[in-house]
């Protein structure tokens, strides 16, 4: 299928036609203008990929294992010359993994970004301009549309931010070397069969540095798995058409197991002399034990009757909210594997239907470990004793669940949640056991 090439961006595009500024730093409000069919967006040009350094053996080498593979697989010799033409890495996508902000900012930070008071507009905007899409979506598959506009928005910005690398090159580049080798492998080789069925212009797939593309951000093998014909034009344009991307990501979220009518969750109160070594994404309890336990509402009310399961989430630890989650905020973690980002999907969703904001108070006074304050993090606590996992800086659920354990043998309040003065303290034992 040739994708179409609409001669604006969406942010341009809306903007010239006066309905609302969707770039990521616009702050202005929109115009209160009635929803009127806008210009499919165009993503930016990438620049062409330069040749490969004739002492880059090992990319030449990586491209060289990927033909044979790709033969393998049906991928023809021609479709992978063309795809792979002029390739060589992309040095700026280095320094962007290992800078993820769900990873290295705080997530008050993270918050402010992600739910900000111009995304939630632009939200409601597009809830409304394409509601009747969205309504035929949610009820065929049960994902509410606040949620699904909320994806696009966090993963796009609606369509104005999807990504301007050429694909292989992101793919080829985390594919070569680095940790993401082995996700960026079969990604890459989905790729091609993307290229070869579906007969895209190799300049037309564009996407992230992480080699997701479109306007919901998918990975290659998940379009061949759940892309959708949203719109009804017996076509599948991610790129192009929010209908599609909207029916997509809602494929993706039922296939992992959304449950239709049944809340992401919400914030709540945990009681003084709360085990806070409970509070944690895989220790699901019933809502009556919870209650049991004393945790009540944000507000301070008893917890509304539920026989469902469900765990309590400190994304900033014991001084920063608590949240009561149900097994569907689990699945937003299979679109991304980051807790903060999901959290900040499913506020952005109640945000744009007139929720208030989180109910208690950000540690803002906690400043942000940077990326080898993380590592040392990681590395201290592997010295000690407690397994995080190969030090990489992502401070993720196996570095929390060792953190607990070295705060219980100091016996201290078991958040899980690095801080510089844990750090500090970490960075002591550490030497004394190197004595």
């Amino acid at each position: 299928m040739a994708i179409r090439r609409p001669a604006l961006t969406l942010a341009r595009a809306v903007l010239l036609g006066g309905a609302l500024t969707l770039a990521a730093c616009a702050s202005k409000a929109p115009k209160p203008v009635p929803p009127a069919p806008l210009p499919p967006p165009a993503q930016p040009a990438p620049a062409p990929p330069a040749a490969p350094s004739p002492g880059d053996a090992k990319f030449t080498a990586f491209l060289a294992e990927m033909r044979v593979q790709a033969l393998a697989q049906g991928i023809t010799a021609e479709s992978f010359d063309s795809a792979t033409a002029g390739l060589a890495p992309v040095p700026t996508i280095a320094a962007m993994n290992d800078n993820q902000p769900e990873f290295a900012k705080p997530v008050w930070s993270y918050l402010d970004s992600a739910v900000s008071a111009r995304r939630i507009r632009d939200a409601q905007f597009m809830l409304s301009r394409y509601g009747e899409a969205l309504d035929r979506i949610a009820a065929q598959s049960g994902v509410p549309k606040q949620i699904l506009v909320a994806v696009w928005g966090m993963e796009s910005d609606f369509g104005a931010d999807s990504g301007g690398f050429n694909l292989f090159a992101a793919l080829a580049t985390l594919g070569y070397d680095g940790p993401r080798s082995s996700y960026a492998k079969p990604e890459f080789l989905a790729a091609l069969h993307i290229y070869q069925d579906r007969h895209y212009a190799v300049s037309e797939m564009v996407g992230s540095w992480a080699g997701a593309f479109g306007q919901t951000q998918f990975t290659p093998s998940n379009f061949l798995k759940y892309a959708a014909d949203g719109d009804g034009d017996g076509a599948i344009d991610l790129w192009h058409s929010p209908p599609d991307a909207l029916a997509s990501a809602a494929k993706l979220l039922t296939d992992q197991g959304w449950v239709r009518d049944q809340a992401w969750g919400y914030e709540v109160t945990l009681p003084n002399g709360f085990l806070y070594e409970d509070a944690d994404l895989d220790i699901q309890k019933p809502v009556s034990e919870w209650s049991g336990r004393g945790v009540k509402t944000a507000s301070g009310d008893p917890l509304p009757a539920s026989d469902a399961n469900a765990a309590i989430y400190l994304p900033a630890g014991a001084r920063g909210p608590a949240f009561l989650l149900f097994p569907n905020f689990r699945v937003l973690l299979k679109y991304n594997n980051a807790a903060s980002y999901a959290l900040a999907l499913s506020l952005l969703a109640d945000r744009m239907m007139g929720a208030k904001p989180v109910w208690h108070a950000w540690p803002r006074d906690e400043r942000s470990l940077s990326r080898d304050e993380r590592i040392a993090f990681q590395a201290d606590l592997q010295k000690l004793g407690f397994d995080p996992g190969t030090p990489d800086g992502v401070l993720g659920r196996r570095t929390r669940a060792a953190l607990r354990q070295y705060q219980r043998s100091k016996s201290i309040v078991a958040d899980g949640f690095p801080t510089a003065a844990l750090l500090t303290m970490l960075d002591a034992d550490a030497a004394k056991k190197d004595q």
